[in-house]
């Protein structure tokens, strides 16, 4: 139990203590950005700027007090009262208050930007595929604008956007902005994920991808086996990333005529493909087609026709629409059949080509 003295300290403590609380109260009440922000409006409805004036700056600095100097509330009472000096002439101070709420409200939304880039990098690839290039560029340019804002300069993500921007270029035949793009986001990756990573190898693939398509066989050929190795080291013999290699491998060797170098990277590359993707996947169809022309160059045309029609069983099984790769392997057979004098089933199978085609 208290006795006398204590219970008169007791009280003096409690009183001084209700007296700090009463206080604080009358101090946030007198500083309430809401209440001043509404009192400024009250002032501006009657043209007394100045005293607006006076208010909102003051309801900016309680804000500074409250929540920091970085933030959306802080932003808030910059733009209220850049446009009070807007209206009144201060273009000077308007634009400083109008960036510094510009600065704070960016560094707010960069984590949601960032993953919207995300979603805009992988939308702009799909257009890609389905040959929407227009859509595909917008898209994909969106997506590295926001990075390149809100990221370092060769940080992963813009590179993996310079590579899907360069993709499309290639695929849209513009070998020059393609290549450009894929070297700087080459170059990224190797400062950043290093010179023997699966990014930058990835691009590399790409760039030789590229050097092929134009016809610089002995440009591509290095980079492919540089690529190749590479691959080989860090995801393993069997990874699809090296099966993707080894396909464009095989196909730079094939036009070059070196046969017998092309035949065994589209084997391993099959044998990879069904291992990762299953044996009725995308990357088996495409491979068996390669490896068929291979053997309809060198007369084996029961090996060819055998593969041409697996090549067009799968792809007729996992395409709900038109598929152009379907298209060019019903073509490359027909031609086979032309050769062997089997005119009617040829016929067939151009008009089968054609109507892919048209339903695209």
């Amino acid at each position: 139990m208290l006795n006398r003295s204590s219970k008169k300290m007791f009280f003096m403590y409690g009183l001084v203590s209700l007296l700090i609380i009463c206080v604080g109260v009358s101090v946030f009440t007198a500083n309430n950005p809401d209440k001043l922000k509404a009192e400024a409006f009250d002032c501006i409805k009657k043209n007394d700027f100045v005293t607006a004036e006076n208010k909102l700056k003051s309801a900016l600095s309680a804000q500074e007090k409250a929540h920091g100097t970085e933030s959306i509330e802080v932003a808030g009472a910059s733009i209220d009262l850049a446009k009070l000096y807007f209206r009144t002439g201060k273009l000077s101070a308007s634009s400083e208050l109008f960036n510094r709420a510009k600065e704070i409200q960016h560094k707010a939304m960069r984590p949601y930007l960032l993953s919207l880039s995300k979603s805009l990098n992988g939308l702009g690839l799909i257009y890609t595929k389905q040959g929407k290039y227009s859509e595909a560029e917008d898209t994909l340019q969106q997506a590295l604008s926001i990075r390149e804002d809100n990221l370092e300069a060769n940080a992963s993500s813009i590179a993996e956007s310079e590579n899907s921007l360069a993709q499309l270029y290639y695929e849209s035949g513009h070998y020059a902005q393609a290549e450009a793009l894929f070297k700087e986001a080459e170059l990224a990756y190797e400062k950043g994920a290093g010179l023997e990573s699966i990014e930058a190898a990835n691009v590399r693939n790409n760039l030789a991808g590229l050097y092929f398509k134009q016809g610089r066989y002995a440009q591509a050929e290095p980079v492919f086996k540089w690529t190749l190795g590479t691959l080989e080291r860090i995801t393993g013999a069997n990874s699809i990333e090296v099966a993707n290699t080894l396909n464009n491998l095989g196909e730079l060797y094939r036009v070059q005529n070196r046969y017998g170098e092309a035949e065994p990277l589209f084997h391993r590359a099959i044998n990879i493909y069904e291992k990762t993707n299953g044996k009725e996947s995308a990357e088996v169809a495409n491979t068996c087609n390669n490896l068929a022309i291979l053997y309809r160059s060198q007369n084996k045309f029961a090996d060819a026709e055998a593969l041409y029609k697996r090549s067009i069983n799968i792809y007729e099984k996992i395409s709900s629409s038109a598929n152009p790769a379907l298209a060019n392997v019903l073509s490359n057979y027909a031609e086979l059949l032309r050769a062997t004098n089997r005119t009617v089933e040829a016929e067939d199978l151009e008009h089968k080509a054609k109507k892919q085609i048209a339903l695209r």
